[in-house]
């Protein structure tokens, strides 16, 4: 499970791809005709165990595929129950250690927790993450906040939660609250503080020898209100100290910094007219969140999600670890200043002067506001049948409301090219022709102001669907296979002896349709062998297939024969287990 405050839905594709563990292949480039069979597979395998929080309307839209309906169940949209954003970024999953158990014993489970500053977004901003492993030491860290923080955010969905996300949620967040995690190199404590669910004090040290503050966004509510002491460093963008009073800069006692990589402003996002804060403009630059105390040796390190905010700090859903050790392993300097053979950011820290004519970072925009109403709003499809087709009803409970002068259009995500215009104040009924590979369950909508050509923004929200058949699936995963040799050769690279070496993937990837013999195989060692090899000696890789291959069976998209082999050797690999 994981929890985000932006959402790509490529990035979701790519995680699920990772979580299948069957070797590197990468996405396709945009306009390929094939989605890459091995990331299908993982998806297959994957996408069911996944539940993904993210805050209500910050779904980027993404390009038109039809291979995210296998997405559509994973996403759970939430708001903050005290009024701010959902901006945790986190990630908990439960694995099957590698190591091959004793005789008569199962694998073992263990829990891993990510905690980042991180969207699920391939954004190419600087930022921080924490892995936390599970440790059989009593005296590891509790992350029960973790736990605590999950199961509030079921009470936080804006729709219905099924009950394969309640149960699993529930599931981890009890692991996580009764185990124990391995501490970090250096650091002789750890504390999880989550912030939002309810009001509470900040977890923030008021007393420091030493204090160094990081934060991409930064307000003079949080030095005044949250942390109104002074700091030794201040490190943030040049658009957000610009913002800052001067009563603000003059509570930091050296200098505030400006941090810069070099990096500029996406110019695509520009040019496509993306608002500022479109959820698909991509971050640049700093986007970690670092607050830094030294006292009499020690440090007190908190990272995670919380910005140098006010709202960070009050309304926001916010995760926060307090790292503590010593100052030699933790402390300022040794973050920032960098060793001998690794360079610190510290040389990325130039000292702010404010300029007059300096730019001012823009708030929210009509287009945004109205973005978040609308993902607010409950939506629900109907499918049925259409003649020798589909149909998708889209509704909504109530109006789509819009300030005078903006225009908004909407469409099934895998149908890009079936536009239709929303009527303001009124509820949504919008009706899609389309056929069984092409139904989603995610509503693409765009939202622009008629007097601001270049100020528009587009967004994704998950609907759920009544009426689907039951081989949408199956055709949808046919479709995008595309052709039995497209299969066989990548079957031929999961049953090869080096899973890393997916060289027939290549060939997958760049839309090969050369014909595969299924007499001889695509390489040298005959198929039958090969799948005989892997049944004595990775039987579950033969299972973990066993779905994909018999769907693919009931639409003939095998070749001829092949389905009664893999039965046949299948059958040997059940039976085996059920005598284990």
């Amino acid at each position: 499970m994981a929890v985000t405050f932006t959402l790509d839905l490529k990035a979701l594709l790519a995680a699920s791809s990772a979580l299948a563990q069957t070797g590197s292949s990468g996405i396709i480039p945009d306009g390929s005709q094939y989605e890459p069979i091995e990331l299908l597979h993982a998806l297959r395998a994957n996408a069911g165990k996944i539940s993904v929080f993210n805050q209500v309307g910050e779904i980027a839209l993404p390009p038109s595929r039809r291979v995210f309906a296998f997405l559509e169940q994973a996403v759970v949209p939430v708001r903050a129950p005290l009024g701010g954003i959902v901006h945790p970024k986190i990630w908990v999953l439960r694995y099957e250690t590698a190591d091959e158990p004793p005789p008569g014993r199962q694998k073992e489970r263990r829990l891993r927790v990510l905690v980042s500053s991180r969207n699920l977004t391939f954004d190419p901003s600087w930022d921080t993450v924490v892995r936390l492993d599970e440790s059989d030491d009593p005296k590891g860290a509790s992350l029960g906040p973790v736990g605590e923080l999950f199961e509030g955010l079921l009470g936080a969905a804006v729709g219905t939660v099924s009950v394969a996300h309640r149960d699993r949620v529930q599931s981890l967040s009890a692991a996580i609250k009764s185990s124990r995690f391995a501490l970090p190199a250096g650091v002789e404590d750890l504390r999880a503080h989550v912030l939002g669910l309810i009001t509470a004090p900040s977890p923030l040290p008021r007393t420091a020898e030493r204090s160094l503050i990081v934060s991409p966004f930064v307000s003079d509510d949080f030095f005044t209100r949250v942390h109104p002491v002074p700091v030794d460093e201040l490190v943030s963008r040049p658009e957000q100290l610009h913002h800052l009073t001067e009563a603000t800069l003059e509570r930091v006692k050296t200098w505030p910094f400006a941090f810069d990589d070099g990096s500029l402003t996406s110019l695509e996002s520009e040019e496509v007219g993306a608002s500022p804060h479109d959820p698909g403009r991509p971050l640049v630059g700093l986007h970690a969140k670092i607050f830094a105390f030294e006292n009499e040796g020690e440090t007190r390190l908190f990272v995670g999600s919380a910005n140098a905010t006010g709202a960070a700090f009050s309304s926001n859903v916010e995760v926060l670890l307090e790292l503590i050790g010593r100052g030699r392993e933790l402390g300022i300097d040794r973050l920032f200043d960098g060793t001998c053979d690794e360079p610190g950011l510290r040389r990325l820290f130039v000292t702010y002067h404010r300029r007059e004519d300096a730019d001012l970072e823009d708030g929210p925009t009509l287009v945004d506001i109205t973005r978040r109403a609308i993902a607010q709003l409950q939506f629900d499809g109907v499918v049925e049948q259409s003649g020798s087709g589909w149909a998708v009803m889209y509704r909504s409970h109530e109006p789509v409301c819009a300030p005078v002068g903006t225009e908004i259009h909407c469409w099934p995500l895998a149908s890009a090219g079936n536009r239709r215009r929303v009527v303001l104040d009124e509820c949504l009924e919008a009706r899609f022709e389309t056929t069984i590979e092409a139904i989603s369950g995610f509503l693409a909508f765009e939202v622009a102001r008629r007097d601001d050509e270049d100020t528009r923004s587009g967004f994704v929200v998950p609907v759920s669907l009544v009426g689907v058949p039951e081989s949408r699936e199956r055709c949808l995963l046919r479709a995008l296979v595309g052709n039995a040799e497209r299969f066989f050769r990548y079957l031929l690279a999961l049953l090869d002896e080096d899973p890393d070496q997916m060289d027939m993937i290549d060939a997958l990837d760049s839309g090969s349709t050369d014909p595969v013999a299924f007499e001889s195989g695509y390489t040298s060692m005959p198929v039958l062998e090969k799948l005989l090899r892997t049944m004595r000696r990775e039987p579950a890789k033969l299972a973990g297939l066993h779905p994909l291959v018999t769907d693919l069976a009931a639409d003939d998209a095998l070749p001829p024969g092949f389905i009664e082999l893999w039965m046949a050797i299948y059958d040997e690999v059940d039976l085996g287990a059920s005598v284990q």
